[in-house]
């Protein structure tokens, strides 16, 4: 804590230091934001930085101008990255996470705030909407990438305008607008594994109030993994993305804009990589009989290809999504708008995993779930004189989510109960969720220079639960249970094939269902006040509370006290910063320190539930901290070159352990001290593109971009002196990587072909470790690629 208040003592020195001379030089460059795009200036010929516009407060304003850490990105740098969908964002978002989840499902953390769990409905940390239209669960954010104008990534609580589950943050993707003349465009790309990605549009006015964009886009690849023991392959992609827009003005006052956007996904499932079998009951005297050699299994080299998968099973995931939205914007005054947003949205899963990364069909699992959402939005907004500008709204979201999971662990020490083993269980899960809030914020200018800014949002959801474990049919599980309930009530209970098998905790018996209900509500807030040295200095101090819902989790649940919901978590976020440029407008730096305070944590840990013992289940960490630095930086030293990129650093601690505090491998013992998994403490970005004219219309360029971070961990250990032999298996190491781009175009842009190459020196590198039952893998980040990229646009 205290580098975080000596760096910030310092962010007004460097601000009034930065703020002198040059920028009376560069007063007139300002853009006014009016249609909420980045813009451009003209500064002559001499090399200069754009202005970007951004609707991070739901209004149009230069980021500059913003009191908030944001990362904002073009659809043209987005394409430069190879970034395809939300997973890559950390490429050019320092303090951005990605991991694939237990049961392959996408979890984002921002500074460390996220949650990790095996449930399709678990409210995120990290929300994503695309024209602050709410993909309110993480999976539904695959396709949000398609033809876009930028992204938008806003670090720390985000709920008073954006709802809660925004804790960590909000990614708010942009999406390109129709044109009011014709325009059309593709980009063919053919690069390693048999890649071919096909992306075109077209747009333009069909009447003169009324306005089309059309957007599609296909990506394919061959087979990129390759069975290490066997010789198989897998990994092929094969997926469609579209997008239509229709907006149209009836009037002067009125917009309406109508979005329909839809993708399916029928890609193989990532296979992991092999690390170690250890049987969860080593001490069991009469353990099952093991028909394969699993435990002498070889270990995955280090060689991102490398993998081991069941042959013969079609692990190919078939997952769709759709969602429809409508907006609505009334100039009711010339100081007053009324908008109005309102969205339905459907995803549906099928993914298989193979949970033990051998050829052996030792465990497989597959997810399968529905998510049904419903949202709708109405605000006011408008001045009052030229110093006040307020917002007032309110919001209803109502979602329904069904899951099962199917479980068949064909060799696991686990399970087993008494003499009777039995495969093939699923534990279901549906929920359905009704959310309820009101919204208001008020920006008032004190002075010329200095501006105060407050916002609130209440919250009231309402979540019921209805789930168990399942015998998967045959009866086993059934016989298993029935035996172990007459051991604990000395009655006789007969379950039934494909009945529900979670047991009472009062009465011992099995239970036909479990229900539950969680009613939560809370009060998020935002104060701010940013003062201007000039037109191009500012500093900013922001104090902001936000909350993550609660939830019920989705497991093989022996009891009912196992599908017991975890209480909302909350952060109460401080943060400094400043944002300078100078040397007339060829540099442009941002810097952030910020402290959390994080109270009642979710993990998936363990429950004591008698007989059994400890199981899992989600409990709350009761105190937390994040401390952290953040610094950015834009510069156009000299013509043709530009230079971007940033870096985070992060200390995270456990200050109190939750109840049973259960490391990864059943030890026990404090988690206090420790540091939050997958939250490297070092995270950095740096991206450089030099241009220049080979002839009067054509113009050549290259450029390249390295991502990098420290080592972390995949899960709270016990303890915070040594790591056991074990869990260094669950340790994610430090890497860098690096990228590579050079081509040619034409000077006004129509023309583009351009040849590149992603993790150039083939580094390999986990994402992911994971321990589920008796196995332990790892999930391994792409090999190098390379490719050639061919892009053309007519009426831009």
């Amino acid at each position: 804590m205290k580098n975080i208040r000596c760096f910030g003592a310092i962010l007004p020195i460097v601000t009034l230091c930065s703020g002198t001379g040059a920028y009376a030089q560069v007063a007139s460059a300002q853009t006014s934001p009016s249609s909420g795009d980045a813009r451009e200036e003209d500064h002559g010929s001499d090399a200069s930085l754009a202005d970007i516009v951004v609707t991070a407060q739901k209004r149009s304003e230069r980021l500059s101008d913003v009191p908030m850490s944001i990362t904002a990105s073009s659809a043209e740098q987005l394409k430069d990255l190879g970034v395809t969908s939300t997973d890559d964002l950390g490429k050019l978002v320092p303090g951005f996470t990605f991991l694939q989840g237990n049961y392959g499902l996408p979890v984002y953390f921002i500074r460390g705030i996220g949650f990790s769990d095996t449930t399709l409905g678990v409210s995120p940390a990290v929300t994503v909407y695309v024209d602050q239209t709410p993909l309110p669960f993480s999976p539904m954010s695959r396709g949000a990438t398609l033809d876009l104008e930028r992204v938008e990534v806003l670090k720390g609580p985000q709920g008073t305008l954006f709802g809660q589950n925004s804790t960590g943050g909000a990614i708010n993707y942009i999406a390109a607008k129709p044109t009011d003349h014709l325009a059309a465009g593709f980009d063919l790309t053919a690069g390693r594994f048999d890649q071919v990605d096909v992306e075109g549009f077209v747009s333009g006015p069909v009447t003169d109030t009324l306005k089309v964009r059309v957007a599609v886009r296909r990506e394919y690849r061959g087979d990129w993994q390759r069975d290490y023991v066997n010789g198989d392959t897998i990994g092929k992609k094969n997926f469609l993305n579209g997008r239509a827009i229709i907006d149209w003005k009836p009037s002067e006052s009125v917009k309406l804009s109508f979005s329909a956007t839809g993708w399916r996904d029928k890609s193989d499932v990532q296979q992991e990589q092999f690390q170690l079998f250890r049987g969860q009951n080593p001490s069991d005297p009469n353990p099952r009989p093991v028909p394969f050699p699993i435990s002498t299994y070889p270990k995955a080299p280090d060689n991102a290809r490398a993998a081991s998968w069941d042959p013969g099973f079609n692990f190919a995931k078939n997952d769709s999504f759709y969602q429809f939205a409508l907006r609505g914007d009334v100039d009711l005054s010339d100081r007053v708008q009324l908008t109005n947003i309102a969205s339905y949205a459907r995803f549906e899963t099928h993914i298989p995993l193979d949970l033990d990364g051998t050829i052996y069909p030792a465990a497989r699992n597959s997810t399968d779930g529905t998510i049904k959402s419903f949202s709708e939005e109405i605000r006011l907004a408008g001045r009052f004189g030229s110093r006040l500008r307020w917002m007032v709204g309110g919001n209803y979201q109502k979602d329904k989510v069904d899951e099962s999971i199917r479980l068949n662990p064909q060799i696991a020490t686990e399970v087993k109960i008494g003499p009777f083993y039995y495969n093939d269980f699923i534990a279901t899960n549906l929920q359905n969720i009704e959310t309820k809030s009101g919204f208001g914020s008020l920006d008032f200018d004190l002075t010329d220079r200095l501006t105060l800014q407050g916002s609130l949002r209440y919250s009231d959801q309402d979540r019921k639960f209805r789930g168990c474990t399942r015998d998967g049919g045959e009866g086993d599980l059934a016989a298993a249970v029935s035996f172990l309930s007459s051991l604990i009530t000395g009655q006789t209970q007969t379950i039934a094939p494909g009945a529900c098998v979670t047991l009472s905790d009062q009465t011992g018996l099995a239970v036909p269902i479990v229900t539950g209900q969680l009613n939560e509500d809370n009060l998020s807030w935002r104060g701010s006040a940013n003062y201007k040295f000039s037109n191009h200095a500012l500093v900013y101090a922001n104090i902001t509370k936000g909350y993550k819902a609660g939830s019920f989790p989705t497991l093989p649940a022996a009891a009912v006290s196992q599908l017991a919901p975890v209480k909302q978590e909350s952060v109460l976020a401080y943060e400094v910063g400043t944002k300078v440029d100078m040397f007339d407008r060829k540099l442009e730096l941002t810097a952030a320190a910020f402290y959390y305070d994080y109270r009642d944590k979710q993990l998936v840990g363990t429950r004591a539930v008698f007989p059994f013992g400890f199981l899992p289940g989600l409990v709350s960490i009761p105190k937390s901290k994040v401390e952290g630095v953040e610094l950015g930086f834009r510069a156009a030293p000299f013509r043709g070159l530009t230079i971007d990129g940033g870096g985070t650093y992060l200390k995270t601690k456990v200050l109190s352990d939750p109840v049973n505090p259960t490391g990864p491998f059943g030890s026990q013992g404090s988690f206090i001290g420790n540091s939050f998994p997958f939250t490297p403490k070092w995270q950095g970005v740096v991206n450089a593109t030099y241009r220049f004219a080979l002839s009067s219309q054509i113009d050549a360029f290259f450029g390249g971009s390295a991502t990098s971070r420290s080592k972390t961990t995949a899960a709270l250990f016990n303890g915070d002196a040594t790591i056991a032999p074990l869990e260094q298996l669950l340790i994610i190491k430090g890497y860098t990587l690096l990228d590579l781009r050079a081509g040619i175009e034409t000077s006004d842009g129509a023309l583009r072909f351009e040849i590149w190459g992603r993790n150039v020196t083939n580094k390999y590198y986990a994402t992911n470790a994971n321990r589920i039952s008796d196995y332990v893998y790892r999930f391994a980040g792409m090999p190098a690629t390379y490719g050639a990229t061919l892009r053309y646009r007519f009426g831009q």
